[in-house]
């Protein structure tokens, strides 16, 4: 029996982002369900289970830190399998997402970093049991960039 692939939330408003992301987080055995805004991620969660929550801080209905406290109401559980990613290198932009505690990688990060985190959210005692690259902990890989 295959192992189950972790079901992750990308609320990302940028198309060409989202659906990049979704193509290589797929070869990295996760389903990706996309969001667009912070409305369509609170219908989505109200709807359909997730593993493991990613919110881009930018949004066009509200900033990302607001999706994240929602989410904390509504779906405590999620809260500490939730990180951002952000293009903004401002200030009050960095200063609100550290506020919620989260961690948070800034565009454009590179792939496998990213899936390092989502594995670590996903199991926090254990670790990820690769390095994002699909290779053991040593092994040496050519990293992909996401923007």
């Amino acid at each position: 029996m295959a192992p189950s692939r972790a079901r992750l939330l990308l609320v990302e408003d940028e198309p060409t982002i989202s659906v990049a992301m979704a193509r290589l987080l797929d070869r990295w055995g996760f389903d990706t369900v996309p969001a667009r805004t912070g409305a369509e991620a609170s219908a989505i969660l109200a709807q359909t289970g997730v593993d493991v929550v990613v919110i881009d801080l930018r949004l066009p209905d509200m900033r990302g830190d607001e999706v994240f406290h929602r989410l904390c109401r509504e779906h405590p559980d999620l809260a500490p399998r939730t990180m951002f990613m952000t293009g903004d290198f401002g200030e009050q932009a960095l200063a609100a997402i550290e506020q919620t505690g989260r961690p948070y990688l800034l565009k454009p990060f590179e792939l496998g970093i990213f899936v390092h985190e989502l594995r670590v959210l996903l199991n926090p005692v254990k670790g990820p049991e690769s390095n994002g690259h699909g290779e053991a902990e040593g092994g040496s890989s050519a990293g992909v960039t996401a923007a």
